[in-house]
């Protein structure tokens, strides 16, 4: 090359190609935990979006890893998974000796799930105020791994195995909680379901905690799918039967293992008869989710079984009995993928739903009703009966909402408005000719772009990140306020209480002709002091709330509401029907809220010594301790 031809290029010359950077990053961990990876000689590659400006820690714009010890009053050396010599080798290996690796891998299922949620919902996900999620891999010494809404963190564990039964581990062995694979995306898993919805962290029935974990297992059971080659093991070493994949199917075998379990932690079939007696006689948040984690894995083995007949028939020359022996790789290879997108299919039903459930409250009632309602819009036909299959399981054990007439699709989706209700239309007795929605749709449309800026909107002050949006959005929310007042009664909400808008955003989602879906989602919440125990100092007070979702489209048509109301302040003086029906509703509530909680305190052996109600001690750090009565269970 000549000096000319080398100081042109040098200068960026037209004819210097490019470089552009990657769009993924490669990076590894273990199989599922550690004792998986010696037992199995497996390690996983996990694939995730490559962050141009990582930092060391790492540190990125939704997780940043940050490792203290806090047992040990020591700061471990950050990772820089932009380092040459890690970029080259697709990350670094994992091992138990190196605090570098369990950053590595904490980052890296974080990231994999948040990636998933952002898929199903059909919107760019950010934590409130853009704040990313802080991950502790050594944060203390103990069996137990929880996220802390209030630091804003996902603590991790870690402690010696069970010396006398320590499973295939060495007694009095290091476990690092921060390394299941398992408990990492449960975890991580709660907080975005805090970040979807906020007052599911107030126990007001025993289905809101018992939601929170069915989710994180779901979350956590699924995502051994991402993995084909994992799943093809299981299909070649079961023939193909899942029912008995065995750590496919398994959560945190690890965890359980060591700490004289004997088993994994959960297993999501290991309720071998689906009968509603379990579920009703539940009342501990972890056993009652278990019963809707087992009913979503009946439906997806049915009709994995279903998925795969054609494909024994062809492969046994019609008796679709397969002989003994190892399984044709080609088969092999076939049947997992039927598995793998199966699996996608239903994680997508149970995530998509979020948008489609209550503010506040929740019910697997609820549940049943917003997936029915979020999948009939994308997949009105039901051509492969995964939703018919669905809410079958879940009736066979006991879960379906109390008050529809049937189980069929009509029955089960939310009602739409009692009166016509639209936002960008004028209404009376306001200033604003309609709501002027272009800024909402434009910045979630810029934000399908990985170079654009979630525009997440809220009317609490210190939720709204002023820097990150824009003008004309910050104005949006006072005129959604202004307009939810406006139509309290309609929407299931106390005219005489302040409002607040707890959310709004856009979600892209595709249907079933392969065409985007947009929608429109805000949530509205009241907080009913007049109804609270003014006896009671307000730090020991069980907060109440009303809430309402609005679904709509981008013309401002509202499509479905989901309210969850009180009771009014004062009883309506005429009014619509619609009014005097929720103002009931809202009675009944109350009721239940305060049975509920009474019999939690009835039940508690501290109520006699603290002023503090029993659901005010319902925390993830108490509930997941409470599960081995020395530490938690991820």
């Amino acid at each position: 090359m000549s000096e000319t031809t080398d100081h042109r290029m040098a200068r960026g010359a037209p004819n210097t190609p490019t470089v552009r950077a990657p769009e993924r990053r490669v990076l590894r961990a273990f199989a599922f935990d550690p004792m998986s990876t010696r037992l199995s000689g497996r390690y996983l590659t996990v694939d995730v979006p490559f962050e141009a400006d990582l930092r060391p820690g790492p540190v990125g714009a939704l997780v940043h890893v940050v490792d203290y010890d806090g047992a040990r009053d020591t700061w471990y050396q950050p990772v820089d998974l932009d380092d040459p010599s890690i970029l080259a080798q697709g990350g670094l290996r994992p091992s138990e000796g190196d605090p570098r690796t369990h950053q590595q891998v904490v980052y890296a299922v974080s990231m994999s799930v948040i990636e998933r949620f952002e898929r199903f919902m059909g919107r760019r996900f950010r934590w409130r105020s853009d704040r990313a999620l802080r991950l502790v891999p050594h944060a203390f010494e103990g069996r137990n791994a929880y996220f802390d809404p209030q630091r804003r963190a996902v603590l991790f564990g870690y402690f010696r195995a069970d010396r006398r039964d320590p499973g295939p581990n060495l007694p009095g062995q290091m476990i690092f909680t921060c390394l299941s694979m398992d408990i990492i995306a449960h975890e991580v898993t709660h907080a975005i379901v805090h970040r979807q919805r906020r007052y599911y962290a107030e126990a007001t029935n025993p289905d809101v905690f018992a939601w929170h974990e069915a989710i994180a297992d779901l979350v956590a059971l699924f995502h051994h799918f991402t993995y084909p080659d994992v799943v093809a093991d299981a299909v070649a070493a079961a023939q193909t039967d899942l029912h008995k994949g065995g750590g496919l199917l398994e959560l945190a075998r690890e965890f359980g293992e060591s700490t004289s379990r004997g088993a994994a932690l959960r297993n999501a079939i290991a309720d071998q008869q689906p009968t509603p007696e379990r579920f009703l006689a539940a009342s501990e948040p972890h056993e009652r989710g278990a019963c809707f984690v087992a009913a979503v894995f009946d439906a997806f083995l049915l009709t994995y079984r279903a998925r795969i007949a054609d494909l024994l028939r062809i492969a046994t020359g019609g008796s679709g009995v397969l002989p003994p022996g190892r399984l044709h790789p080609d088969l092999v290879a076939r049947v997992a993928d039927e598995a793998v997108k199966n699996a996608e299919r239903f994680l997508g039903m149970v995530v998509r739903a979020f948008d489609y459930l209550p503010v506040v409250d929740v019910t697997f009632g609820d549940v049943v009703r917003a997936i029915v309602t979020a999948d009939r819009r994308l997949y009105p036909d039901d051509a492969h009966l995964l939703r018919s299959s669905l809410v079958e399981a879940l009736r066979r054990r006991g879960i379906y909402p109390g008050k529809v007439t049937s189980l069929t699709d009509e029955a089960l989706a939310w009602p739409r408005p009692a009166v016509p209700l639209n936002l960008t239309a004028a209404t009376p007795g306001l200033d604003e000719e309609g709501i002027d929605l272009s800024a909402v749709i434009l910045s979630a449309t810029q934000d399908l772009d990985l170079t654009g800026r979630a525009g997440d909107l809220s009317s609490d002050p210190e939720e709204q990140d002023q820097a990150a949006t824009a003008p004309s959005m910050r104005a949006t929310a006072p005129a959604l306020n202004k307009w939810a007042r406006a139509h309290a009664e309609p929407l299931g909400l106390d005219p005489d209480s302040p409002v607040e808008l707890h959310g709004v955003h856009v979600a892209y989602r595709q249907a079933a002709d392969r065409q985007p879906r947009p929608e429109l989602i805000l949530q509205f919440a009241q907080r009913r002091r007049d109804l609270e125990d003014a006896r009671l100092p307000e730090r020991h007070r069980v907060v109440l709330r009303a809430g309402t979702t609005v679904i709509a489209g981008v013309d401002g048509t509202v499509e479905h509401l989901v309210p969850k109301p009180l009771p009014r302040s004062r009883p309506p003086d005429g009014g619509s029907d619609a009014g005097r029906r929720f103002s009931d509703e809202g009675q009944r509530r109350l009721e239940a809220i305060r049975g509920w909680l009474g019999r939690l305190d009835d039940g508690d052996a501290l109520n006699a010594w603290t002023l503090q109600p029993a659901s005010k001690r319902l925390t993830f750090a108490n509930l997941h301790a409470a599960r081995t009565g020395r530490g938690g269970d991820g």
